[in-house]
């Protein structure tokens, strides 16, 4: 239900600036505030430390959505939601290690190839469109580390799929769809980059990433 309305107050358009164009503060609220309530229900259905392994991502997720909307005010709100989601991906990862650890992924050459594949494809990308000479080295430290973060879900979603099959599948795209998500507000916010509609499209991407982790989790364990 929250989902929806959500959904249905971001029809709203707040400016007549293509680059300033981004779904009111209540729809943005709304439909993370639904992310989490699923993740909850998920984890109160399922019983398994796994589902409270992804109930606590979306729990830091959540925190780092109302810091990056200035809900929960801090001096600097974009350090504070990358400083959330910093440890929420972790969560997530662990997660997905979870699942996998029967089928002993971490000693297969392939999964090792890919994870070097995904840091090298990582790194060029931050590197040209992110790294910015005129920020701290901090923050650009920062951003790589966490872009490295990202990269690393998705391969381990994408093993998930490869391992174990059917609706484990979901949790890869939602996993690429976050790294899309994050990689727009890097350009945009640290590269400099102008893009149209940034607001809306790091949004458009970030719901349904969020909701291929939850739901594939939940799908994946139940069908």
């Amino acid at each position: 239900m929250l989902l929806g309305v959500g959904f249905r107050s971001g029809l709203q358009i707040v400016s007549t600036d293509p680059k300033k164009i981004r779904l009111p503060l209540p729809a943005r609220v709304l439909l993370s505030l639904s992310l989490l309530l699923s993740a909850f229900l998920i984890a109160l259905s399922l019983r398994h430390s796994i589902g409270w392994l992804i109930l606590s991502g979306m729990t830091l997720s959540f925190l780092g959505d109302m810091f990056n909307a200035s809900v929960i005010p801090l001096p600097a709100p974009r350090l504070g939601g990358m400083a959330a989601f910093g440890i929420a991906h972790p969560l997530y990862i662990a997660a997905f290690y979870c699942l996998l650890e029967p089928a002993n992924v971490l000693t297969s050459p392939y999964f090792w190839l890919l994870l070097a594949a995904a840091w090298l494809l990582t790194v060029l990308g931050w590197y040209l469109f992110v790294r910015n000479s005129e920020i701290s080295p901090l923050l650009n430290a920062g951003s790589l580390g966490y872009a490295l973060l990202l990269g690393t879900a998705v391969v381990f979603a994408f093993m998930l799929g490869l391992k174990l099959g059917g609706w484990w599948w979901l949790v890869f795209p939602g996993t690429i769809l976050f790294y899309i998500s994050d990689m727009i507000i890097g350009i945009t916010d640290f590269g400099g980059t102008a893009l149209k509609r940034p607001h809306l499209w790091i949004w458009l991407t970030y719901i349904p990433a969020q909701m291929g982790i939850i739901y594939g989790y939940w799908l994946g364990s139940t069908m």
